[in-house]
């Protein structure tokens, strides 16, 4: 065979797919951190209602891990930020060697262009956090149960070229509005959860969706990673929240909060950042390693085995409504994942090769980290 056929074979050759220990390994991490964020910041909010200062603090841990390990890493840059521009007009009454030392700062097109980005990953994670505060961590799955046909829908009407859902996929979509539907209502009914509870959950999974098709959006364009993109419009949040805790009044309530209840609350609030910075590295490797199959049922059984944890270690209820909730949007998701499994197979079945949902280009509908 020549040369240049051969090196065209092994530019071809599709990468092994990852092993089922790398995979199992991956999901049990994700799990884990997922479940532990969910948990422990409910923990935190049944003390003290504080949501925008619980994610100030959680931000504020999220960055500080991010710049200590990103940097040496090179997952972040800090020279991205500013830049050193030579004055936009010319100076002649300057000496010509004094004209050229005169630099001008200007803030990076880099920061100003992910700005929406910030915005609605804002947006979307007060909005979780809200949510969290009004319903128990054992319904929350279900409150956020539109998360998915919301992000079908946007990324329908906003994405180019639009995401292609079988018609396998969009009945899986249908279940789980189903077991959102009932779940709600039985519950609102027996006065378990209220109806800001309700709206909550609603503009919970919108605000979700949002993000998740803006980041899609942002993928790809510029030379930002992921990291990144993570790191500075974290940054970005935190000059955010100031504005936000005034307006919010949680100024007032911390400074009625006794010694005690402050400390265990910012001891939750640190528990939590570290856990999201790990639930950040889990996502980023669940993608690498899972089909879309994978990581729907994963999601899905994560809420299973939150609602349980949730039971146990929060004392919170749980009814026959609420079984049949989760079973909906577990089976739901299932069906969906596999739609999309088989769309994928029989598209890498043209091209040839296995293909895992590569960091670089995630699937926008796969859901969302916490």
């Amino acid at each position: 065979m020549p040369e240049p056929v051969v090196q065209q074979t092994l530019q071809r050759a599709p990468p092994p797919p990852p092993s089922r220990l790398k995979v199992a390994a991956t999901v049990l991490f994700h799990s884990t951190c997922a479940i532990s964020v969910t948990l422990i910041s409910k923990s935190a909010l049944n003390g003290v209602e504080l949501p925008v200062s619980l994610l100030a603090l959680q931000t504020t841990v999220q960055v500080i891990l991010l710049t200590a390990i990103g940097r040496p890493l090179g997952w972040i840059r800090f020279r991205r930020p500013l830049s050193v521009v030579p004055p936009p007009h010319p100076q002649p009454h300057r000496p010509p060697l004094l004209s050229l030392l005169v630099l001008t700062w200007s803030p990076s097109q880099a920061w100003k262009a992910i700005f929406p980005l910030c915005c609605a990953r804002l947006v979307g994670i007060l909005a979780k956090t809200l949510c969290l505060a009004a319903v128990n961590a054992s319904f929350y799955q279900i409150a956020r149960g539109l998360l998915l046909p919301f992000t079908l829908l946007l990324s329908y009407l906003i994405l180019r070229p639009r995401p292609t859902n079988p018609p396998l996929s969009l009945a899986g979509c249908a279940v789980i509005m189903l077991g959102f539907g009932t779940g709600m209502v039985t519950d609102i009914r027996k006065m378990l959860t209220s109806y800001k509870g309700l709206f909550l959950g609603v503009g919970s999974s919108f605000t979700t969706a949002v993000e998740s098709v803006v980041v899609k959006k942002f993928l790809g364009k510029g030379d930002e990673g992921m990291w990144q993109l993570v790191w500075m419009s974290s940054t970005m949040q935190l000059a955010l929240y100031a504005p936000i805790l005034l307006l919010s009044g949680e100024t007032d309530a911390l400074a009625a909060t006794t010694p005690a209840v402050f400390s265990q609350f910012v001891r939750a609030a640190v528990m939590t950042g570290f856990a999201s910075f790990l639930l950040t590295l889990a996502t980023f490797l669940q993608i690498a390693v899972t089909s879309p199959t994978t990581h729907m049922i994963v999601t899905a059984a994560r809420g299973v085995a939150q609602s349980a944890l949730a039971v146990i270690i929060l004392g919170e209820s749980v009814t026959a409504g609420r079984i049949w909730s989760m079973a909906c949007i577990l089976g739901g998701s299932t069906i969906y994942g596999v739609g999309k499994d088989r769309l994928r197979e029989t598209k890498e079945a043209e091209r040839g090769g296995y293909r895992a949902v590569a960091s670089g280009e995630p699937d926008v509908e796969l859901g969302e980290k916490k």
